[in-house]
């Protein structure tokens, strides 16, 4: 279960060094996880290199931005990245290193799914490609044109058309 797999990633690090530091993380009431927020997780612990897809934020520490976006360029993750900052000219190399390596930047944001207009795009082993609401309708659509005469007589037969033919009409 998702439960079970959240709860052995955190005593992995747990039994690694690392402390849930938040109250109540990792504790589970029925289907509810609590949010663990594991703090200092290092390249030893499973859930330095695992996808969660769940409540656990694991935090690390580097040296330098160096360090950083070297631990980021050898990770098979591509999805997103936040940096939180008030100082943007520091933040503009982590942009920039970010851009090559994962599918969305989130600054001064944490990361997010949506909203749906935005394209959801990732690399690497994580996600490929992008997708989104428009890119998904796009993909199991066929696309196919109607076209009439652009005068009054062609206006009229799209018109008449439109009413008849079950092809543009919503599926039910």
């Amino acid at each position: 279960s998702r439960r079970r797999y959240l709860a052995e990633l955190v005593a992995d690090a747990t039994a690694k060094g690392a402390s849930v530091v938040n109250d109540r993380g990792g504790d589970t009431e029925g289907q509810l996880y609590h949010p663990a927020l594991l703090y200092p997780v290092t390249a030893e612990m499973r859930v330095f290199h695992e996808e969660q897809f769940g409540p656990v934020v694991p935090v690390a520490e580097y040296e330098d931005l160096a360090s950083v976006i070297d631990v980021l360029k050898k990770s098979w993750n591509g999805q997103q990245a936040a940096i939180f900052t008030r100082d943007a000219a520091a933040a503009a190399p982590l942009v920039d290193a970010l851009s090559t390596i994962v599918g969305r930047v989130n600054v001064n944001m944490q990361c997010a799914r949506g909203p749906d207009v935005f394209p959801f795009s990732g690399r690497r082993s994580s996600a490929m490609g992008t997708m989104s609401i428009t890119e998904a309708l796009k993909a199991f659509s066929v696309e196919t044109l109607v076209a009439v005469p652009d005068d009054a007589a062609g206006a009229a037969f799209g018109d008449a058309l439109s009413g008849a033919a079950k092809f543009l009409l919503p599926t039910k």
